[in-house]
């Protein structure tokens, strides 16, 4: 192969029971409780017996504002890639991250190992509040590993609008060097959803973005309390047109599972069809993340639903994402890559490196 890997979406963190950047380890702890609330890929567990259970005892199903929050469930970062808490004395978890992570951490050095190992060159540190708030550890790694990371910059995504998170913006930007920026819908819960990011009051902070001439790395979820995905890409379509130059990536990708009939034929709706023919928007090709607990590696309907959106909409939309070492709960990081670049026969050489690092690169012009 003729050229380095860039892996879109990777992650780095210190140990998840600190404050990791955040006020302090309390902060961090409503973040995180909120996101296993929401986080549906891996099953809830009884401790004693691994018995799946139903119940989602963490938030008040029908309040999605911080005051939702369930008090009462000793919610707790365990080890071992486990979230924890108990039910009327019984505990409970989920398998969030892989079991082998004891101390709930993943140092930038072991993570260079792995790309070394899984022959990735430069990866993409996406952040999200489970994690922490990490510029500064960002700008440390991308320091002490020259060529191997671009970091994104956060916000409080609720208030990003206020003076406060712009100037935090600036700072990540253009003093710790973040590259991108990431929001994700997922941390409205903080002002009951209200405003949503296309709301004008907004506009300073796209403003700003647009100066900056960042990326936007969005989280969406295939249901919220915004509506469904579509929901979710129409506020994203008006943040399009009101703020032409931003560019746009869809973290995670397109839903195709959503949008597939009986025959694995994708029909994606209006909306989202528009953003990727017309708008600045990039998707990340990631399937194991979504798709590894529920058929075998190496994923072979996730093949066929590329082949359309690659047929449909072209190289030139798409990047090559793995989403370590969360991934790592299902398949190993090279079979991230494998499951795709060894069964595309169909790609030329030109489509390959497009996918796989120049697009991703693209993106980011600073």
């Amino acid at each position: 192969m003729d050229f380095g890997i860039v892996d879109c979406h990777a992650h780095i963190f210190p140990p998840l029971a600190g404050a990791c950047g955040l006020p302090d380890a309390a902060t961090h702890l409503v973040q995180q409780q909120r996101a296993m609330h929401v986080h549906g890929n891996q099953p809830y567990r009884r401790a004693r017996d691994n018995t799946v259970v139903s119940d989602r005892p963490l938030w008040d199903p029908n309040d999605p504002s911080e005051a939702g929050r369930r008090t009462d469930r000793g919610f707790r970062v365990g080890r071992c890639g486990r979230f924890e808490w108990t039910v009327n004395g019984e505990d409970q978890y989920v398998q969030f991250l892989p079991p082998y992570m004891a101390d709930m951490s993943m140092p930038p050095e072991v993570l260079t190992r792995s790309m070394d190992y899984a022959g990735i060159e430069t990866a993409v540190l996406q952040n999200d509040k489970i994690y922490g708030d990490l510029a500064e550890d960002f700008a440390k790694a991308a320091a002490d590993y020259p060529g191997r990371f671009i970091g994104l910059a956060q916000v409080e995504e609720p208030y990003g609008y206020r003076d406060e998170q712009l100037a935090r913006l600036v700072y990540q930007v253009e003093t710790l060097g973040m590259k991108g920026f990431y929001f994700t819908m997922t941390a409205m819960f903080r002002s009951a959803y209200n405003p949503l990011p296309d709301d004008p009051a907004y506009d300073p902070l796209w403003r700003e973005v647009a100066r900056l001439d960042l990326p936007v790395f969005w989280v969406h979820a295939g249901s919220s309390p915004v509506g469904t995905y579509d929901d979710e890409m129409r506020h994203l379509a008006a943040i399009v047109e009101r703020h032409p130059t931003l560019r746009h990536v869809l973290v995670h990708g397109v839903p195709t599972g959503l949008y597939a009939d009986d025959a694995d034929r994708i029909n994606l709706s209006p909306v989202l069809d528009r953003l990727l023919r017309g708008g600045a928007v990039t998707a990340e090709i990631l399937y194991p993340i979504q798709w590894g607990g529920r058929m075998p590696y190496p994923y072979a309907r996730a093949g066929g639903h590329i082949r359309q959106l690659l047929d449909r909409y072209g190289p030139h939309r798409f990047a090559w994402g793995s989403d370590m070492p969360n991934v790592e709960r299902y398949c190993t990081y090279r079979q991230t890559l494998t499951y795709f670049f060894d069964n595309a026969d169909y790609l030329s050489p030109e489509d390959r490196r497009l996918i796989f690092r120049e697009n991703a690169l693209a993106l980011f012009r600073r």
